[in-house]
């Protein structure tokens, strides 16, 4: 690894002030790691972290009795060493130079690769590269308290929804994590392109289709859009009044800010790295299971990818809408819930909203959808009953309960008759009222 004199200057002054002010060494440890020193100054490095992870004092004495053959190294270092005063600057520049050179040899094995495998792997080392180490956040109970004041004597901002009795259900912003499962054909695609079109009036969004072109995507955007059925739509036979819905809501897709990436074959590094350079503010990944992951197995492929978005939404503060495939054996007896999602419980952990969408009745593909609220960090866990309208692509909520739930709502109501103690919302057993004075168990 090629050694700037810019890195080697900050490698000096970050070690030197740490055996100059032994109080300087546990922010040196948290801040700095073995990759960002080179040659003589890694082998310090490391001498000091053994000591200061034994528990021992860390101090020019200490660290030459266990190198001792860089005895005069150490006491170079301190006297070359101008001042103790600008320390963190001196690891923000160390840290800095050490990944510039990283990046550099990463990019000196891409004009030597022969394969776009090795190349791959090669970008998205320099893509994590890219991004920074977050350093410690340490928050006091009296900065606690101060941020508390201000954030909560200001007007809120959560993300709205397509399905306005979402909006006081599920608080969601910028940087979660929310998991939409479903069979294949419920309607999961179509459920994500309706959210994607409304947040798009506010937000850059990205939609990142790994088995649907974005042509088709498109149809069925403009199906729910310009309310022209889909059958039309997939013969060519739009007629007039068609084509005037199209010109009538031209400027307001044109002005959409809404990106389609067909996005077949990528891996959560790649798009890490769209989204930073697009500058996304919410993206949908149709689906999870086909990105590209690594691991010996399915399962640990599945898991990798899961912790790569979670990390991509805290990161960036970018939130991250990821589908999800459901495992065939949940079909079996009641509605789907998180247990189902496929092949990670990784899934469920990582994410801050999950939300399983099903059939009402389970062979009637034209009927109702439920959608559960699986988990929901910050508020209720309810479920909301959705009419599905096929040819127009769009999801409403249902006027009337249908048949499968019937039977909640006679038991709501003799729930109310009891008058019931008002129960936790998200514990299997109990009843959430509805927007329509019935309440369901869960």
């Amino acid at each position: 690894m090629a050694v700037n004199d810019k890195w080697l200057q900050a490698q000096y002054s970050v070690l030197g002030a740490a055996l100059i002010d032994s109080s300087l060494v546990p922010k040196v440890m948290a801040e700095t790691s073995a990759q960002d020193y080179s040659s003589s100054c890694q082998t310090v490095y490391t001498a000091m972290r053994k000591l200061f992870l034994a528990g021992s004092v860390v101090d020019p004495v200490t660290v030459a009795h266990i190198i001792p053959e860089h005895r005069q190294f150490l006491l170079e270092l301190m006297e070359i060493t101008p001042t103790t005063a600008n320390t963190d600057h001196y690891i923000k520049l160390c840290r800095e130079q050490a990944r510039i050179v990283a990046i550099r040899d990463i990019a000196n094995q891409l004009l030597a690769a022969d394969g776009s495998d090795q190349m791959r792997k090669l970008l998205e080392e320099a893509s994590g590269l890219m991004v920074d180490r977050p350093s410690a956040k340490i928050v006091t109970m009296s900065d606690a308290l101060n941020s508390f004041m201000d954030r909560h004597t200001q007007a809120v901002k959560y993300l709205t929804w397509p399905i306005r009795e979402l909006d006081d259900r599920i608080y969601a912003e910028l940087g979660d994590l929310i998991i939409l499962g479903g069979y294949p054909s419920t309607g999961k695609s179509a459920f994500a392109l309706q959210c994607a079109w409304h947040w798009a009036r506010d937000y850059k969004v990205g939609f990142f289709s790994l088995e649907t072109s974005d042509r088709k995507l498109f149809d069925r955007q403009m199906a729910s859009i310009a309310k022209i059925g889909m059958d039309d739509i997939k013969r060519n036979t739009i007629d007039q009044a068609g084509w005037d819905k199209v010109a009538v809501m031209s400027t307001d897709i044109v002005t959409r800010n809404l990106e389609l990436i067909p996005a077949a074959g990528m891996s959560p590094a790649d798009v890490r790295a769209l989204t930073m350079q697009r500058g996304y503010q919410i993206i949908f990944v149709d689906y999870l299971q086909l990105l590209q992951g690594t691991g010996e197995n399915r399962t640990a492929q599945v898991t990798s990818i899961s912790i790569a978005l979670h990390t991509l939404a805290q990161s960036l503060g970018v939130t991250v809408v990821a589908l999800s495939q459901l495992a065939r054996q949940g079909q079996q007896g009641g509605r789907p819930d998180m247990s189902a999602l496929r092949e990670s419980g990784q899934i469920e952990q990582d994410a801050d909203v999950v939300m399983i969408l099903s059939l009402e009745k389970k062979d009637d593909r034209a009927g109702n959808r439920v959608l559960d609220i699986s988990k929901n960090k910050e508020g209720t866990c309810p479920n909301v009953l959705l009419a599905f309208d096929g040819q127009h692509q769009t999801f409403t909520k249902a006027q009337n309960p249908g048949a499968t739930l019937s039977k909640y709502i006679a038991a709501g109501k003799k729930a109310r008759r009891i008058k019931a103690p008002a129960p936790d919302p998200c514990l299997p057993g109990q009843f959430e009222i509805l927007d329509d004075g019935f309440q369901l168990p869960f």
